[in-house]
């Protein structure tokens, strides 16, 4: 194992071998060049407000992993409110894109964040019962399977502690399609389980929200809470957010908490909670 120190955060690379190949790495640049516009802003808010909505109050910082981190995002915003995180993915160009934010960050934020190259499914027994909060967000639908997602991430958190995952909803494929007027892909879409993304990965996954709470509850979770995340927004296209973005957020959120509204949404955010007497 090599460790080193970049910027101010923790560089560290789980073997002396390269990862395998991520899925995820064909959309890689178009993944980038969409952050800070509309979709992508939208998203990281909305995520962020459900998810410290759930955090204990008290002055005990917690031990944080975000199982495909990317560029850092959501570890940052952890790391701000005085978490300490470990930040881990398959690709090393969303780890320079987060050492590079992190970067820009206070240096007590940045003595608080590690980033890890490695793979969610094959963590180390060193990171199993860890955390106090296993992040999962925007993931799991490029896994093989939603049970072994749910398996990796219960597995790393410890008792008592917290689970984020973010998947995308199979209500939103034909939701999308229909609110930009493609009518044929929204009829396709209504029996659909897989689709092509808008970053060029073919056979993507979705799941509906109650499965990703069954695969949770199999693997050992109990539901806390469930949001839909941009129902309103996710036909637009990719610009910059406007004046109105406030106020496009406010409607979001509760779109989010309410039903029906957060059923159709392009992906659903599921927090749950390990008992305390689990045991591995």
């Amino acid at each position: 194992m090599r460790t080193g120190e970049r910027q101010g955060t923790t560089v560290v690379a789980v073997t002396e071998a390269s990862p395998a190949p991520d899925r995820f790495d064909p959309g890689v640049d178009a993944w980038l060049a969409g952050l800070g516009l509309v979709r992508d802003r939208v998203r990281q808010e909305l995520v962020r407000r459900q998810l410290v909505a759930h955090l204990p109050a008290g002055p005990e910082p917690l031990l944080v992993l975000d199982a495909g981190c990317g560029q850092g995002t959501q570890a940052i915003e952890l790391a701000r409110l005085g978490h300490r995180v470990v930040g881990v993915d398959l690709s090393e160009t969303l780890l320079e894109a987060a050492h590079i934010a992190a970067s820009g960050e206070q240096e007590d934020v940045r003595r608080r964040l590690s980033f890890v190259a490695g793979d969610l499914l094959a963590l180390e027994d060193g990171h199993a019962q860890r955390y106090d909060l296993v992040c999962c967000h925007g993931v799991a639908m490029y896994l093989p399977s939603l049970a072994g997602a749910a398996h990796a991430l219960v597995d790393a958190c410890r008792p008592g502690g917290l689970i984020s995952i973010l998947t995308r909803n199979r209500a939103g494929i034909a939701m999308r399609a229909g609110m930009t007027g493609d009518w044929a892909a929204a009829l396709d879409a209504f029996d659909a389980r897989h689709y092509d993304n808008r970053l060029g990965i073919t056979s993507v996954r979705a799941d509906e929200p109650d499965e990703v709470q069954a695969a949770l509850a199999a693997a050992g979770a109990t539901l806390v809470a469930w949001y839909g995340v941009r129902l309103f927004s996710d036909h637009v296209g990719q610009r910059p957010p406007g004046r109105d973005f406030p106020d496009l957020v406010a409607a979001e959120e509760e779109a989010g908490r309410r039903d029906p509204f957060r059923s159709l949404a392009a992906l659903t955010h599921t927090i749950a909670r390990l008992p305390l007497g689990r045991k591995r």
